[in-house]
């Protein structure tokens, strides 16, 4: 059953509001169909006192012209935008969110170029663990009740199993100095003669695979191809690595691009990344970007999946939102193609803050728990995680949240499915 809205032509914000709309719809399961007929349509959107949806004219307004630290201020350190008789505008709160507008044009940025991590909304209301969109969208289907009356569905949730390959062989000095500070100077006679044999301890995305086997999963390996002090420690093109990359693509598993940190293009660094075909997808190094020229960046190269939507400081939805998603490039107003999935987990989330493996197993199963549906969890484990030395206890916890996920049986996803599924550019036509 189709439900037909009437869009007003001189609706401020009318695209904005169409994408949001159609957005909601697939989230839902429903279909919305748009007529020009005020008269034939079950539900009204017009900037006048009849709309049928809460409307906030200046968020549109400020949307329209860019003006985007006027929008953060009309936000007022949340993320809700009201009608002049106090409403809640729902459609500008899911469009503000999803598309990351906080992110748009900002001048400071943290010690690393990045968005601040203290600056966003998320931190400041304590949300970034709640997937705040979906409540959004879940009251706007209560909000009329012709929407109340569809008949909606919900997604079992998924998950996404991505590995950053930042160095390969950085055992020989990290786990030589923790050899060394912890007085366990009987390893490292092992350590440097694996390192200068060609064997580092840190090549083993076969070990990683062969966990992720044992459970019938498959994971994504995202490549650096700039070897300097801020990118990979390894040649790209060097025999050993690409034996691996070639095995990896060989066991079913996939590979993609970590976009280093230098001044060479997308375009060009997937070039280099030839030597494993064409990538579906491509992660940041260092989660490194700005928003919108991101999104302009990733297409300009042969990408159309992107997953560096996250956080290093801590877990969650950086853009409070569980599933992936085709961005909205405010700048030139229209979809991107492309689709994000947003970086929900990430070893260092963990690490960095000194926090115990079983404080993160206990906060991680909690908050799975409580995202059983509608959200597919990207999760990024470095290779050098695995190691039992400097990072002990990581690689049991990556098995326990697998184990998890084959208990409640959660999907696999994969760069493929993930496009199958989300990748719905007609949708928003």
């Amino acid at each position: 059953m189709s439900l037909k809205i009437y869009l007003a032509n001189d609706l401020p914000g009318r695209h904005f509001i169409h994408y949001t709309l159609q957005l909601i719809a697939f989230n839902k399961g429903v279909a919305f169909s748009y007529t020009d007929t005020a008269a034939e349509a079950d539900l009204v959107a017009a900037d006048q006192f009849e709309s049928d949806i809460l409307h906030c004219p200046s968020f549109y307004q400020y949307l329209t012209n860019c003006d985007f630290r006027s929008l953060r201020d009309l936000a007022r350190g949340s993320y809700f935008f009201y009608t002049a008789n106090g409403g809640k505008d729902l459609i500008a709160s899911i469009f503000y969110l999803v598309n990351c507008v906080q992110e748009y044009a900002v001048t400071d940025f943290d010690q690393y170029g990045r968005f601040p991590f203290q600056d966003s909304l998320q931190h400041r209301t304590q949300t970034l663990h709640d997937n705040l969109v979906q409540q959004l969208m879940d009251e706007f289907m209560m909000s009329h009740p012709a929407l109340a009356r569809l008949k909606t569905t919900k997604r079992r949730s998924g998950f996404f199993l991505t590995h950053d390959i930042d160095t390969i062989y950085g055992a020989k000095n990290q786990n030589g100095d923790y050899a060394l500070r912890t007085h366990q100077y009987h390893k490292i006679p092992g350590l440097l003669w694996r390192h200068y044999t060609g064997q580092p301890d840190w090549l083993n995305m076969d070990r990683i695979m062969d966990l992720e086997d044992k459970y019938g999963f498959r994971s994504s390996f995202f490549w650096l191809t700039n070897k300097d002090e801020k990118n990979a420690d390894y040649h790209f093109h060097h025999e050993k690595i690409a034996q691996q990359i070639a095995r990896i693509e060989n066991r079913g598993f996939e590979n993609g691009l970590h976009k280093s940190i230098s001044r060479e293009t997308m375009a060009d660094e997937l070039e280099n990344l030839s030597l494993i075909g064409t990538p579906r997808g491509q992660r940041y190094h260092f989660l490194k970007f700005t928003l919108p020229d991101a999104w302009s960046e990733i297409e300009s190269g042969d990408i159309l999946l992107d997953t560096s939507l996250g956080f290093s400081e801590d877990f969650g939805f950086r853009n409070s939102y569980g599933l992936p998603f085709m961005p909205y490039h405010v700048v030139e107003n229209r979809v991107c193609d492309l689709i994000e999935v947003p970086m929900n987990i990430m070893d260092g989330n963990f690490f960095y803050k000194g926090k115990t493996v079983k404080q993160a197993e206990k906060e991680l199963l909690a908050w799975l728990e409580r995202n059983k549906e509608n959200t597919v969890v990207t999760i990024n484990f470095h290779n050098n995680f695995f190691d039992d030395m400097l990072y002990a206890g990581y690689g049991a916890l990556y098995e326990v949240l697998l184990r998890y996920f084959a208990e409640e049986n959660w999907q696999c996803m994969t760069q493929a499915s993930l496009l199958a599924e989300f990748y719905k550019p007609e949708l928003f036509k």
